[in-house]
């Protein structure tokens, strides 16, 4: 192991003037996230909390590395580093792992394309029974988060939003012109030939406005759709861009959401449920597990879309996360869908529609006009577990609703012993079965109603 030691950036800077060269003009580098022990997070943060004092004067700021590009808000450092570079540090002494800062990705939105066109809602066979569920509450008072693409003006989200954040550091990949600021909006997903690995073009898909209408569209506006929890608010958080979105970015998110502190950004109250409907393939990362590990801590549910590669859901992330709610999608007969990763790391199955030739065998919801850019609001049919997962997220917040002290391993256990068999086959495992609303939130006002333990 390297000798090399001290405050997390100097172990890096010392390791890289010892261990390797300095990057060269013609050196690949890649973002890594650097994670410390607590030991050297802590006392670097105690060091830059400090107020200067006589004895102890404040020193002049020192300018970042040019291979330093930010702090986690769970301690990680992000560095652009090579190869040869994150082996060399992966080696020194405090540090815990050295994990790639890559790209994630939309776990649905498969394209095609209102209450009675909303088969996922009320179907006796295939529905989740959210009509039964809204007797005893229809989500008021509960908060919903979803990091997603960001989010478009629609009459879906009159009165439904509070504020959100925009955590993309990347200005390119925003296509904002600025990096990380307080306006969440979509900016368009759209692609040409030979952008993100692709060698056609794409249309934007405003994947995260389809994903807010499942949750919190209106309800009574006399037109579209109806959310699983039409009196929620939601806030929307925007991670992802042209090509996707940073890992880092995503952890950020996550902790800032469910109300830690992120620096620079003014911390928020815990919301009660986040919904990620995204996905990248391998074992649940440092970084999005420190950040999940934190929200589960402060109140604050987390689910997520299985994913859509036709694969076990226990080898993509941040499905398979320790607490996470991992979400399978049922097609239109309430089997599994045959996108649908499936298996033992799926928690429950949801509507996520059949991805054939009629769109209405999918799930409609909100999205924009434009191709490229936002034009207007209109309603469109996508498939996916992209569209399976926020109904959880729905359900979840109809739970916080009916019970703002219900914990997050109950919210997890109620779903699972309230879920019903499927109608429809998946012999490669969809999890405890398809969610019931109903039944779910009925158990949860029941529970409510009689004596705590201890109390």
């Amino acid at each position: 192991m390297s000798k090399c030691s001290g405050s997390p950036l100097a172990v890096v800077a010392l390791c890289l003037s010892v261990s390797t060269p300095v990057v060269a003009s013609d050196g690949t580098t890649t973002r890594y996230i650097v994670h410390f022990e607590d030991v050297l997070v802590e006392k670097a943060m105690a060091d830059e909390a400090a107020p200067a004092t006589m004895s102890r004067p404040s020193p002049s700021p020192s300018p970042s590395p040019s291979w330093h590009r930010g702090r986690l808000a769970t301690g990680g450092e992000v560095m652009e580093l090579t190869a040869a570079e994150a082996d060399a540090v992966a080696a020194s002494a405090g540090v815990v792992a050295v994990e790639e800062d890559r790209m994630v990705t939309p776990a649905g939105g498969i394209v095609d394309s209102l209450w009675r066109r909303q088969w996922y809602m009320h179907d006796p066979k295939v529905g989740i029974d959210a009509t039964v569920a809204w007797v005893d509450t229809r989500g008021d008072g509960a908060v919903v988060a979803v990091l997603d693409t960001g989010i478009t003006a629609h009459p879906e989200f009159d009165g439904q939003l509070l504020p959100g954040y925009d955590f993309i550091t990347d200005a390119q990949g925003a296509r904002d012109g600025d990096a990380r600021d307080a306006d969440p909006t979509d900016e368009g997903d759209w692609t040409e030939p030979g952008d993100c690995g692709s060698s056609r073009s794409e249309p934007s898909t405003w994947h995260g406005t389809h994903v807010a209408g499942i949750v919190v569209a209106r309800a009574g506006n006399v037109q579209g759709i109806v959310g699983v929890a039409p009196e929620a608010k939601l806030v929307p958080v925007r991670v992802m861009g042209h090509c996707g979105g940073r890992l880092s970015d995503v952890a950020d998110a996550i902790v800032w959401a469910s109300g830690g502190e992120v620096a620079g950004i003014p911390s928020r109250p815990p919301v009660d449920v986040i919904n990620l409907s995204l996905r990248l393939h391998g074992a649940c990362g440092v970084a999005m597990r420190r950040a999940i590990e934190q929200a589960r801590s402060r109140g604050t549910a987390v689910v997520a879309a299985a994913g859509n590669d036709s694969i076990l859901a226990s080898t993509v992330s941040p499905a398979n996360c320790p607490g996470v709610i991992s979400v399978a999608a049922l097609n239109r007969d309430g089997g599994m869908a045959w996108y649908s990763n499936y298996g033992d790391g799926v928690t429950v199955a949801a509507p996520g529609g059949s991805l054939g030739q009629f769109g209405s065998d999918d799930i409609v919801s909100s999205v924009d006009a434009g191709a490229r850019t936002r034009q207007r609001p209109i309603f469109k049919y996508y498939a996916g577990t992209s569209m399976a997962a926020p109904q959880v997220a729905g359900l979840v917040a109809l739970m916080r609703s009916a019970d703002p002290l219900i914990g997050v391993d109950e919210i997890t256990t109620q779903l699972v012993d309230n879920a019903r068999p499927l109608p429809g086959p998946c012999p490669k495992g969809c999890g405890a079965g398809l969610i019931d609303a109903g039944a779910t939130v009925d158990a949860v006002v029941e529970d409510r109603v009689l004596p705590r333990p201890g109390t």
